[in-house]
């Protein structure tokens, strides 16, 4: 009983830091390459809260058309911006990442870049954020909005794509309710058990 009741409490806390996926938009179903996007991302976080892992996923995304060099590029980063919903900026398919010459420094993260071989190339995913990319996310998030830039050199479809973070109490952070009421129900736990095995000792006695 004792150890059910323990192991009971301990998923109720796991499970108190559970994850959020938010879906893209619609616009950013068809990525045309003379075009980069940015998809503005709103997370309102607690006092003492910090996204404690956090990844995008691409999935079914196929190159539809392509230069004379027949193949493509897509590049994606985390940007320090407070704009909201689907961006769209021109820039002519010009070759390399577009955002890298709008932000610079501590004010873009660079997640990486896909290549597609030939066209009707399709491939899906992940970029799970390491720890230094949730840092620069968490200080982006500050002011409540972060974007995800993505300039596709050439023309792509994009069947899924989906952001997904996990936010905790930093550890000095003062406890939330939830976390509060664990704590809770794990002490009258013990009491309770402690209250029976008295009862059966007297009655033993």
């Amino acid at each position: 009983m004792k150890k059910l009741t323990i192991l009971a409490v301990l998923v109720g806390i796991s499970g108190l830091a559970h994850a959020t996926t938010i879906n893209a938009p619609s616009g950013l179903n068809s990525l045309e390459g003379v075009d980069a996007y940015s998809w503005g991302i709103s997370i309102p976080l607690a006092n003492g809260e910090t996204v404690t892992s956090a990844e995008i996923d691409f999935t079914s995304v196929t190159l539809t058309a392509a230069n004379s060099s027949g193949a493509g590029y897509l590049y994606t980063d985390l940007l320090n911006s407070q704009k909201t919903g689907v961006t769209t900026a021109y820039d002519g398919d010009a070759p390399g990442d577009y955002w890298a010459s709008q932000f610079s420094g501590k004010n873009i993260t660079t997640l990486g870049s896909k290549y597609f071989a030939s066209v009707g190339t399709t491939l899906s995913w992940s970029y799970v954020l390491n720890a230094s990319q949730l840092s620069a996310l968490d200080s982006y998030l500050t002011a409540g909005t972060f974007n995800i830039g993505i300039d596709p050199d050439c023309h792509y479809t994009v069947g899924g794509l989906s952001f997904t973070y996990t936010l905790s109490p930093t550890s000095n952070s003062v406890p939330d309710v939830a976390t509060t009421a664990a704590l809770l129900v794990l002490g009258l736990g013990a009491l309770e058990l402690f209250r029976r095995r008295s009862v059966l000792v007297r009655a033993k006695a």
